[in-house]
């Protein structure tokens, strides 16, 4: 997936998110920082530790080298492929 994919997904699952649910696809499209969203720094860690639980089922641990990243869009898209392709694949029954 491309930086435009990933802005889409980070778009879907803020939408999810009880404090982000108002944020739009155009806003994060047009962000270039959290801040430009109305996101704390606090606020993003929780983000992203939510969404290594959706989408990775506890599979995947934050790394502290993540969070220096979480600042800018590059960063926060960055490090959303990071975990995703960290991810354990779900072995079926």
């Amino acid at each position: 997936m491309g930086a435009e994919d990933y802005r889409r997904v980070f778009a879907e699952f803020l939408a999810t998110q009880p404090a982000t649910s108002e944020i739009t696809y155009e806003q994060v499209a047009n962000a270039q920082t959290r801040e430009d969203l109305g996101i704390s720094s606090l606020n993003m860690i929780l983000m992203l530790v939510n969404y290594i639980k959706e989408r990775t089922n506890d599979s995947v641990a934050l790394r502290p080298e993540w969070v220096s990243q979480l600042t800018d869009m590059e960063g926060i898209v960055k490090v959303l492929r990071e975990v995703d392709a960290a991810r354990v694949p779900q072995t079926q029954a």
